[in-house]
């Protein structure tokens, strides 16, 4: 053989070996990652993955479907919230709630409904007093031991943000 053959060979042997590799190693990745962490680095739809997330974990009433807005690429619903009991952070009186549900068809929150709400503050100042709900969950009226799941979660330590 020569040296042209020889390296050409070698090349796409390494080739071969660095597709499969990747292939393999994307596969293993792709185990063990549910939905809901692709982009967000946690899962969020467990409390115990999302509340070290959160700068606020409160339960909320609905008062009111707002809008629907597109904001950072994601279609939101927007809902006045007024807060009733905080598990963490220090969020008071009514707010704006951001929530973009993963599922299709989106639910919508019912009005007049207690929820628990998991959120950080918008940067954004178009959305003056609005949180975004990190939790993807299942949203379901407030019961006994949701409640209890959220308390747990919300003394977990903060992360910081990036």
């Amino acid at each position: 053989m020569n040296r042209k053959t020889t390296a050409l060979t070698v090349g796409a042997v390494t080739a071969g070996v660095l597709a499969a590799g990747s292939w393999f190693g994307y596969q293993h990745l792709e185990q063990q990652v549910s939905p809901g962490e692709a982009l967000r680095g946690y899962d969020a739809t467990s409390p115990a993955s999302t509340a070290p997330h959160t700068e606020n974990v409160f339960t909320g009433r609905v008062s009111a479907f707002e809008e629907q807005r597109e904001l950072q690429s994601w279609t939101s619903d927007i809902y006045r919230v007024e807060v009733i009991s905080v598990l963490r952070g220090n969020i008071r009186g009514t707010v704006r709630v951001t929530y973009a549900p993963d599922e299709e068809p989106r639910p919508r929150l019912t009005d007049g409904e207690t929820y628990v709400f998991a959120t950080r503050a918008w940067d954004d100042t178009t959305l003056k007093d609005a949180h975004a709900q990190l939790f993807k969950g299942p949203m379901k009226p407030v019961d006994h031991d949701q409640l209890t799941a959220w308390k747990q979660a919300a003394a977990l330590p903060q992360t910081q943000p990036r």
